[in-house]
């Protein structure tokens, strides 16, 4: 007896589309995903990197801060403003930091040797520095030379035959007026790191006590820190800094902040 054989019936053209439908929504889903998880791990690697940046200069500058030299005549640092119009940016920091261990003259001013300088280069305002003019044996302004002050580290940051050595290369940066564009130059841009120093007793406080305008008693001594003849004064220095987390360091790029402090302590004497 012969077989009968059965044709095999074919898919709609309905159906053919219902399927296609299906699969466009899976493969669309898939790639979602996809650029989801590429997008937070493109997120996390430039977390990641920003704050490997970050603490890298943040340590090299705390670690100079602790290990400052400080007297009556300069207390361990100081941090030196630029006056855009009405802002004032303190982008600029200076420590007592000679690379030898010693000073020249323990209770005076320190030589330009014996500081290093923190701020943004203003040739690649992207780049935190540090820099030091090793051979400059002359003494430094004093603490309330502000205008001194701002020429000195200005010279040293623009200089081109001091070796500086770069801290991150992902500093944000940002325009002092109006909005970011690609056109702008290195002169019109700042990069994105401020410091604050504290100290108790204050430089107003210590000026009015050796004016005798302030009795040793009332100074701000920390934690009453002070004998007959001298008091520990406590210096803070707070650092932001603002990491960009990919190759870009611009205002159009969403920075990371992070943030840092370091102290001295010191004996002022009556």
């Amino acid at each position: 007896m012969g077989r009968t054989k059965k044709r095999r019936g074919g898919l709609t053209l309905a159906e053919l589309l219902v399927a296609a439908t299906i699969m466009l929504m899976i493969a669309a889903a898939v790639g979602t995903l996809a650029s989801a998880v590429k997008s937070t791990n493109d997120y996390c690697n430039g977390y990641t990197t920003a704050a490997q940046h970050a603490r890298v200069a943040l340590s090299r500058i705390e670690h100079a801060v602790a290990n400052a030299y400080a007297n009556e005549q300069f207390p361990g640092c100081l941090v030196v403003a630029e006056q855009a119009g009405s802002s004032t940016l303190p982008n600029t920091l200076v420590v007592w930091y000679p690379t030898t261990g010693s000073v020249a003259n323990s209770t005076g001013l320190p030589l330009i040797s014996e500081i290093v300088v923190y701020g943004f280069d203003p040739a690649y305002p992207n780049h935190l520095i540090e820099v030091r003019s090793p051979s400059e044996n002359t003494t430094v302004p004093t603490t309330s030379d502000t205008s001194g002050w701002k020429t000195l580290t200005d010279r040293l940051k623009s200089s081109t035959t001091l070796t500086k050595s770069v801290l991150t290369d992902r500093l944000r940066t940002a325009p002092i007026t109006g909005d970011y564009s690609s056109t702008l130059s290195p002169s019109d841009l700042r990069g994105e790191i401020r410091f604050r120093r504290l100290m108790a007793p204050s430089d107003s406080e210590w000026t009015q006590y050796r004016a005798n305008l302030k009795t040793w008693q009332s100074l701000s001594w920390p934690l009453d820190s002070y004998r007959s003849t001298s008091g520990t004064r406590a210096v803070a220095c707070q650092t932001e800094i603002q990491i960009a987390p990919g190759s870009m360091a611009s205002a159009a790029v969403t920075a990371i902040p992070f943030y840092g402090s370091a102290h001295i302590n010191y004996e002022l004497f009556r």
